[in-house]
């Protein structure tokens, strides 16, 4: 395989740009939160529900009682939509949230998912996709 295109500068700047890449993923996937998560639930703007996920143990639904209808499930340090009678799921394609500030929204059903809790210090504040 000949290379002559490429000079020995164009191979470091595109080393340099991989690695800047996968610095910049790596919190995301593998940045843990610390403390206690508390998934707080909305309905129509108010709170319906706060639930402690790290005191839970064994997985459970939770029907939001809204139309159309949507139902979240609970599992331990984690939360998601997994039923959504309206016509796009994005709620169900936001995924499980497991962070704190991890937020999924029906907006059809005006039901929202917050997490709160400690944020861990050394984790950046905001990722961008």
């Amino acid at each position: 395989m000949n290379l002559k295109f490429l000079k020995k500068s164009d191979i470091i700047l595109i080393a340099v740009l991989l690695i800047t890449c996968l610095s910049l993923l790596l919190p995301k996937y593998f940045g843990e939160t610390t403390g206690d998560i508390k998934a707080v639930i909305m309905r129509d703007g108010i709170v319906i529900e706060e639930i402690d996920l790290s005191t839970v143990t064994e997985s459970y639904e939770y029907d939001l009682h809204c139309s159309p209808k949507a139902v979240i499930t609970i599992t331990p340090n984690c939360v998601y939509y997994s039923y959504a009678e309206c016509h796009d799921k994005l709620c169900m394609n936001t995924g499980k949230l497991t962070k704190v500030g991890d937020t999924a929204a029906c907006l059809p059903s005006k039901t929202l998912v917050v997490l709160e809790g400690t944020a861990d210090k050394e984790a950046p504040d905001a990722i961008t996709y």
